[in-house]
């Protein structure tokens, strides 16, 4: 069975790429008898910190890691082709393809210009994870999608960044008729992502988060403190990000 996660947000910094990556080695910790085949596009061109220089590439447990350009109708058929060769490899093993999404796509993809990202989405079974700040411009980005392309937002999960402030901190999203009406419904659920610590966080850099822990930094072991700080956050974040498995494809 194929399932295509879109790891999506209203704009730069809302944690997109480390979600993504955290969804990445969440499926690579799995038993290997258990695990699905795992495949990562990085659509954001621009700042290409999922499978840029140095970041995820194809190996062990990773089948295919490229970056598509996603704000483009050939970019879409280039990823038709590959949700193509990754579907037909669905009808007789668990694949997973982890898309990250770029910056402020919503005008340009989901408002149904481009006609073959409907399609696209279909054929790659999509479920849209949906990174949440605190503010107004981040819920009218997904009301966007889910008013010109509800039947692709009918089921999704929705993600609080605690970067941005503890869960009760979201008070927007946790008072909206959108969340009423996406969660009510019981076809989305939530998450919460925690925070990675900063210095951390700088050190890793795009770094692979299975690389880290089994290599190191150029060379030298990450600090036990670190170590262990890392293995705390991807815990978490591994249960926050596993609930995706959990939503049911049509």
């Amino acid at each position: 069975m194929l399932k295509t996660f879109i790891i999506d947000g209203d704009k730069g910094g809302v944690g997109k790429s480390m979600a993504a990556r955290a969804l990445v080695h969440h499926f690579l910790e799995q038993e290997e008898s258990r695990r699905p085949k795992i495949v990562v596009i990085d659509a954001d061109c621009s700042n290409p910190d999922v499978c840029g220089t140095g970041g995820i590439k194809a190996g062990p447990g990773i089948m295919h890691a490229s970056l598509v350009d996603l704000s483009t109708e050939n970019g879409w058929i280039d990823f038709g082709t590959l949700v193509g060769k990754f579907s037909e490899l669905g009808e007789k093993i668990e694949c997973r393809i982890i898309v990250n999404m770029p910056a402020q796509i919503g005008t340009r993809a989901f408002d149904g210009s481009i006609p073959i990202v409907n399609e696209v989405l279909r054929e790659a079974s999509a479920i849209p994870v949906w990174l949440l700040s605190r503010t107004q411009e981040c819920l009218n980005a997904l009301k966007y999608r889910l008013d010109n392309m509800g039947h692709r937002y009918q089921k999704g999960i929705a993600v609080k960044n605690l970067f941005f402030g503890q869960g009760d901190k979201f008070g927007l999203w946790n008072d909206s008729l959108l969340r009423q009406q996406l969660v009510g419904s019981g076809g989305w659920s939530e998450a919460e992502l925690p925070e990675l610590n900063d210095q951390l966080t700088v050190k890793i850099g795009r770094r692979p988060f299975h690389e880290v822990l089994s290599t190191g930094i150029d060379g030298q072991s990450l600090p036990f403190g670190y170590r262990l700080a890392l293995n705390s956050w991807l815990q978490k974040a591994g249960a926050a990000m596993a609930k995706v498995e959990n939503i049911e494809v049509e």
